[in-house]
Parts: C-alpha cells; structure tokens; sequence
C-alpha cells in the first residue's frame, strides 16, 4: 500500500484523505497529534508488516517528521516509539538505518531523553549499534550519545549493555561512526562508574587510538583548507573521552 503514510503525514493537492495531515501553520500541530492518535494501531500493523515497502514508509516519514522540534515530543507523548519496535527489527538494512536515523532525531529533545528511556529507547539503540550498516551504527551512536547528556540514563544505558558495542565502533574505519561513537563513551564517562567500566571493558585503547590517529593526520597537512573537519573532529571527542575518564581517580594510573 505505497503512499499510505504520505497521505498520514503530508499534503495531497486537492481531496483529503482520513489519514492526511493540514499543513496549515495554525492546525498542523493539533491535526498530527489527532491522526498519530487516531491511527497509530494500523501504522504499527504497517510497521510489522514482511512488506518492506512499507516499513520504509514508516520509518522514512517519522525520520523526517522528527526533524521538526514540535514534532519530536509529540511523537514521544503520543506512543509513537512503539512504530520504531518493530522497525529497529526488521530484516532490511535501510529500514534499520532510517529507524535509527528517527531515534537520532527524537532523541534530540531533552524532554523526549527521559520519556525514551522509559519506553524502551536504549535497549532498541543497543541492539541497533551490531547492525553491519555504517549509516544506522552512526544514527543509534549518535541517539546514545544524545540520550546520555541525561544525568539519569548515563548509568542505564551502561547497565543495559552498551560498553561492548560502542568499544567496537570505536574501532571502526568509518570516521563517521568512530566519532559518534566515542562521543557517547565521553557522554557516559562523566559518571565515575561508567569511566571504571569502560576502561575494564577495553573502551580507553580506541580512544588513544582515535586520538593519535586524528592529530597523525591533523599533523601532516600543510594546507589550512586541506584540514579534514572529520579528523578535528574526533581529535575533539577523543580529548573530551580522555580528559572524562582520567577525572575518575581509579582510572589515573592507565
């Protein structure tokens, strides 16, 4: 059924149908809430639909959706992660990418880091960070990374296992995904028993690595305008990973 959730979520020329969304500034807030309500029990039939065309649909519409400020605690408030359970699942790559990539944007609200974490964001972005695809390991370190600026999540999302997956993309060749995931290890490494676990679970070795490798490069440009913004960045998220566990005492003598 492809269109369906063009039709929730966006503006046919003339005719509405029952599940089309006004973008009329005044009404667009009220009439998405009422139709993510309305519909959400079919959308998550969708959604757990074999048919991959449509839990493409899915995940593409609330990616972009989620973008938006407004929309991003609305999508949280109105039930709206229980679409993404079966998407972050799903058997096609794209589709784990885009629910990541929905997540990433979600999780951006600081309203929303408390309310995912109560319905079951963390273990979904856990369980999205083995996924082969480089785009969706970037978006689900990415959401982490956002999830863990909350003082309350940081210790969760250590407890839910997220230390063993995050040291591994640290290592990874995409620079991308390196960064975003050393910048959660430098987000949850601000609670003294996170910095204690990440360092036993062998998270301070690809940070020193990520460091030495940003500044190798860094150091080897000649040309100002030749300064690969990725290698500064993950010389920054190294440095702020290394300086957030070296303040755990324990940590001082590695």
């Amino acid at each position: 059924m492809p269109g369906m959730f063009s039709r929730l979520f966006g503006r046919q020329e003339e005719k509405k149908s029952d599940f089309e969304i006004v973008s009329d500034d005044e009404e667009e807030s009220s009439d998405f809430v009422e139709s993510l309500k309305v519909n959400l029990t079919r959308l998550i039939a969708y959604a757990q639909s074999a048919d991959v065309v449509l839990q493409r649909e899915v995940a593409e519409r609330l990616a972009n959706e989620a973008v938006k400020p407004d929309r991003q605690v609305q999508i949280v408030e109105c039930d709206g992660l229980r679409l993404l359970v079966p998407l972050v699942k799903s058997e096609d790559t794209d589709v784990r990418r885009l629910a990541a990539h929905a997540l990433a944007n979600l999780s951006v609200n600081q309203q929303n880091q408390i309310l995912m974490a109560k319905e079951g964001a963390i273990e979904m972005l856990i369980g999205l960070l083995s996924t082969p695809h480089a785009l969706a390991q970037r978006q689900s370190a990415k959401a982490l990374a956002n999830l863990g600026v909350n003082a309350d999540n940081k210790r969760n999302i250590v407890l839910a296992g997220a230390i063993p997956p995050l040291v591994e993309l640290m290592f990874s060749e995409n620079v991308s995904v390196r960064i975003e995931a050393v910048a959660a290890v430098a987000n949850l490494a601000v609670l003294s028993a996170n910095a204690t676990d990440i360092v036993a679970g062998g998270g301070l070795e690809p940070v020193v690595d990520g460091a030495r490798l940003a500044m190798s490069e860094l150091l080897d440009v000649n040309d100002v305008y030749e300064v690969d913004e990725n290698m500064e960045e993950l010389a920054a998220q190294c440095g702020r990973a290394l300086r957030n566990l070296s303040a755990n005492p324990e940590n001082r003598p590695l």
